[in-house]
């Protein structure tokens, strides 16, 4: 009988200590979830700031390309480009 207290006993502590690991784990994991999040949110950020890089870069080689003449001929270009488009675009509203 003693010995079946003793086993009882011996499981009960280890249930114990398998629960304490457990919240432990539990608690570890929230911390870990956490720290993705963040980490996700911070790799977003950085992902934005190099496209917004990359759009300045491309900005500063077009206007390095273009002389004045030039960067006016593309920009009456585009000018017309948008005015199609608009055109196409208040056709499709009708």
């Amino acid at each position: 009988m003693d010995d079946l207290h003793a086993d009882i006993k011996e499981l009960q502590e280890n249930i114990q200590m398998l629960l304490k690991e457990f919240a432990d784990v539990k608690k570890q994991n929230e911390h870990l979830k956490q720290q993705v999040t963040q980490t996700k949110k911070e790799l977003t950020e950085k992902d934005k700031s190099i496209e917004l890089l990359q759009q300045k870069f491309v900005s500063n080689r077009i206007s390095e390309l273009y002389d004045t003449e030039d960067k006016k001929i593309l920009k009456a270009k585009i000018d017309v480009y948008l005015k199609d488009i608009e055109k196409c675009l208040s056709l499709l509203n009708t």
